[in-house]
């Protein structure tokens, strides 16, 4: 299995002390991209001039085994294309991880077994981070206290999980899609939001989660008759998905529905329950407080 680098923002590699001469650059991208094991697509050349070719790569992820310590069959792949003459002191730089591009040849099986290592610790503890993004304007103009990233933080803390706030966003399907995108971005394992899961028109989180992951599956707390009241929405849901390596979570407002659902969301991450299942399981103790209430206002 190869190891796969995320390159961030650190895209450009380039060779020193190099002369170029009516060369197609398209070809010569291809000729570097042939080295390193990306497409024509991936790679290509931004910039020649003072003896220096920069390349960029397109790709967001390279494989490790792929680049690790091909600076001398870069550079030799370079030196016979046609119309490129290498000096002596050519080499191969760049920043970040494509680096590893210039490792002594004989040490990329160690970087290459060390790196596999490392990203299984790194994916291990990646799944551990969790960040909390509470929505609604009522919560965002102060009206109400938000107690949810202090609930779950009591709760899954003690579950070895290292707990975030990404603050609050108003009830905003664009301005949650671009929060949560976001987040998506910052290697996060488990994103939390809370709120906006209801059948009113402010309502707007299951949709916003929807955007960035189509395939998200609902889990239905109550139905109701769309033009009953304030009701624009056949469902009260919460939701769950996936992303990558990100699990996406939307869980009601209330702080005591989100303490209901902890527990079980924990137990379902750590069994590798596939989004759909964690839905339901999430659903269930909150579908029951729902249930309890009536009942209560039933005897009242």
């Amino acid at each position: 299995m190869s190891t796969d680098l995320d390159l961030l923002s650190k895209t450009e590699l380039w060779v020193e002390d190099i002369v170029l001469s009516d060369v197609d650059l398209t070809q010569l991208s291809a000729c570097a991209g042939g080295v390193l094991d990306l497409g024509a697509e991936d790679i290509f050349v931004t910039d020649v001039r003072d003896r220096r070719v920069v390349f960029d790569v397109v790709s967001p992820k390279v494989s490790l085994d792929a680049i690790a310590g091909k600076e001398d069959a870069l550079l030799s792949a370079l030196a016979s294309f046609p119309g490129v003459a290498l000096g002596p002191r050519a080499s191969v730089h760049s920043h970040g991880v494509l680096g590893v591009i210039g490792a002594p040849a004989e040490q990329a099986a160690d970087i290459i077994a060390n790196a596999k290592k490392l990203e299984a610790n790194l994916q291990a503890y990646v799944s551990r981070l969790v960040v909390v993004l509470s929505t609604g304007g009522e919560v965002a103009r102060g009206e109400i206290e938000d107690t949810n990233y202090e609930a779950v933080k009591s709760v899954l803390s003690k579950q070895s999980y290292f707990v975030e706030h990404a603050g609050v966003v108003e009830d905003d399907e664009a301005l949650i899609a671009a929060r949560i995108g976001h987040l998506l971005g910052e290697g996060y394992g488990l994103i939390i939001t809370t709120g906006g899961v209801g059948a009113e028109d402010k309502d707007k989180t299951i949709e916003a989660m929807q955007r960035v992951a189509p395939d998200l599956s609902t889990a239905v707390l109550a139905q109701y008759t769309v033009g009953h009241g304030r009701h624009v929405k056949p469902h009260v849901r919460v939701a769950c998905g996936r992303v990558g390596e990100t699990l996406l979570v939307a869980l009601p407002g209330p702080t005591r529905e989100v303490l209901a659902a902890l527990p079980l969301l924990a137990q379902a991450m750590d069994q590798g329950l596939p989004p759909a299942v964690i839905a339901e399981e999430i659903a269930a103790p909150i579908r029951a407080l729902w249930h309890a209430h009536k009942l209560g206002h039933a005897h009242a």
